[in-house]
């Protein structure tokens, strides 16, 4: 079965994907500005070391392997959101799976009192933006310096193509 799921990790588990987050932005940004990542690293000072109240880290698995994960911030008094990031291990991109999550993500989120999430990608990710285009984001704004657009997202929006929601 290809059933891909979504569930919250250990604090073994956060602290791994945390680190994978923080590489990997570090790689992003430099890649979008020019930055050195080791001066990067050196302003941004580190990977998240833990989960805090408002914010939402999941895991995402296929056939019982993990294989990426979704870190979401709630502003529940503004009834928004505001994803910074979701991975997904480079052999399995491009196979529906983005948007499967991103599906259930908004469903969780619904459930939550949820109306609006926004989220940032770097204009160099044509893949990432051409996935959040399909689902109905809309530019919000563009950061020249960093080349990144923010989008945004009504929930009321988001269209459910998933046939098999599971997790949470």
């Amino acid at each position: 079965m290809n059933e891909v799921i979504v569930r919250e990790p250990s604090h073994e588990e956060f602290l791994k994907v945390a680190q994978i987050y923080f590489e990997n932005f570090v790689n992003e940004t430099a890649k979008s500005t020019g930055e050195s990542p080791l001066v990067l690293t050196e302003k941004l000072g580190g990977s998240p070391t833990k989960i805090w109240d408002d914010d939402i880290w999941l895991l995402i698995e296929k056939n019982k392997r993990q294989i990426g994960f979704i870190w979401v911030q709630l502003k529940p008094e503004e009834k928004s959101s505001f994803g910074y990031d979701i991975y997904l291990d480079p052999e399995f991109r491009s196979q529906g799976i983005g948007r499967q999550v991103m599906n259930l993500c908004g469903q969780r989120l619904k459930t939550l009192g949820i109306d609006l999430i926004e989220i940032c990608v770097f204009e160099h990710n044509a893949i990432a933006r051409n996935l959040y285009d399909s689902l109905g984001f809309k530019t919000k704004k563009f950061d020249e310096e960093r080349r990144q657009f923010t989008l945004s997202l009504s929930l009321k929006e988001l269209s459910i193509k998933c046939r098999h929601p599971r997790a949470f």
